[in-house]
């Protein structure tokens, strides 16, 4: 077996992941909690700039390092596998096509974020009379082209073995970025990817005189690691959305939160005390509502609109809540649990008093937000609403959905 059908298979088995938990990633709830964003975020942006003059200096600054740190995002994707550095150890001076082979293919989502990246960009610089609409294209081409370099960067890595050179090179493409994006807002954005291109072939030639001879071979160990990382950051985004096998969620001690436990050691439902225990120091429950509530709270700060702030809040809370009921489920492939001599009722019981509080906590805040944002008559009907679907919510939707499958379970 060859190289190019190594690179085959593996790339084959990466898309083949990636599609099975594509459904998971992009459901109704994330898609619509997207469009929300999108929309509310799209809104400010556009309100912002009718505002935008010709002397707008600090906006332009914004979006030269915005686009200079933009070429980054995005790692060099090996697929390695660590056996790879004892039975393709030989095969050495082959892998150079391979690697080929991974930088074309790491280049497609950067490129696309790229040109999302240089289209949003644009109506500002439109309205600060910068540029026109035709120079999108040398502006993209100047993105792309340093994306490429970035690439071809972390594929010298690879031999490299001294962190202080990788560093040094990329401080020097940061360098050629910010020039390059500067000169393209500034002056003329068709000088910018001349000035990449003969940035490129002069680092090439560079490389070519000072590395190739003096770093002959990969360096496999720092390869593996490097790939190892990259996987696990991919594996906890997608962790987000649902259970990864490779990642293990660990139990944190997290001592801060011992005065709100001890609200609830004498209440007699057991079950109240193993959730709020369970949602505190695991970090699967506890980190997914405090993230939506991160992200609810940063969209209401930026929404004026009386209407849209109310929308926002109750979809918030809805999402919140869906994404919290598979804790009522949490022990119940605990034998020990099963033993308890509690009433079944009460299991119901103690998850809802939880669920309500945290819903309630969050829905007090946003409410909050949405009374210094607009007018006191807002958050009180904010607060009402809140409240109402909060009570909707634990009274008739969480059994409907909880039901059928604690029934399945027993």
């Amino acid at each position: 077996m060859n190289l190019d059908s190594i690179w085959k298979r593996r790339q084959q088995l990466h898309l083949k992941k990636f599609s099975r938990y594509s459904k998971y990633i992009f459901n109704d709830h994330f898609v619509l909690v997207l469009l929300f964003l999108l929309g509310a975020l799209a809104y400010q942006y556009s309100e912002f700039v009718k505002t935008v003059t010709p002397d707008f200096l600090w906006g332009k600054l914004l979006i030269v390092a915005i686009f200079s740190g933009s070429i980054f995002i995005g790692k060099l994707a090996t697929f390695l596998e660590p056996a790879d550095q004892v039975f393709l150890l030989a095969k050495e001076k082959e892998w150079g096509s391979y690697f080929s082979k991974a930088k074309k293919y790491s280049l497609i989502l950067p490129a696309i974020l790229l040109f999302f990246v240089a289209a949003a960009a644009m109506p500002m610089l439109f309205a600060g009379r910068t540029i026109g609409a035709s120079d999108l294209l040398p502006i993209y081409a100047t993105l792309f082209l340093l994306k490429i370099v970035d690439l071809d960067l972390q594929e010298l890595g690879l031999k490299i073995g001294d962190k202080k050179i990788r560093r040094k090179n990329k401080l020097y493409l940061a360098c050629a970025a910010i020039l390059s994006v500067t000169i393209a807002i500034f002056f003329n954005p068709w000088v910018a990817p001349v000035l990449v291109t003969l940035y490129t072939m002069f680092l090439r030639k560079k490389v070519q005189v000072a590395y190739e001879a003096r770093y002959p071979l990969y360096q496999w160990e720092q390869m593996i690691a490097s790939e190892e990382q990259r996987k696990a950051r991919t594996n906890r985004v997608i962790n987000l959305f649902t259970d990864v096998p490779q990642v293990k969620s660990k139990a944190k001690r997290r001592k801060y939160f011992d005065g709100l436990l001890r609200r609830i050691e004498g209440n007699s439902n057991s079950y109240q005390y193993l959730y709020a225990r369970a949602f505190l120091r695991g970090t699967d429950y506890s980190g997914l509502f405090f993230r939506l509530l991160a992200i609810g709270v940063l969209l209401l700060l930026f929404t004026p609109s009386a209407g849209f702030s109310l929308g926002l809040s109750l979809l918030f809370l809805y999402l919140t809540g869906f994404q919290l009921l598979p804790l009522y489920f949490h022990f119940n492939e605990n034998m020990l649990y099963r033993l308890y001599p509690t009433q079944h009722a009460d299991k119901f019981a103690g998850f809802k008093h939880l669920l309500a509080y945290l819903l309630g906590v969050e829905g007090f805040l946003f409410a909050g937000i949405i009374f210094i944002n607009n007018s006191w008559q807002t958050g009180l009907a904010a607060v009402a609403l809140n409240a109402g679907f909060v009570w909707l919510f634990i009274q008739f939707y969480m059994g409907g959905r909880t039901g059928k499958r604690e029934a399945a379970s027993y």
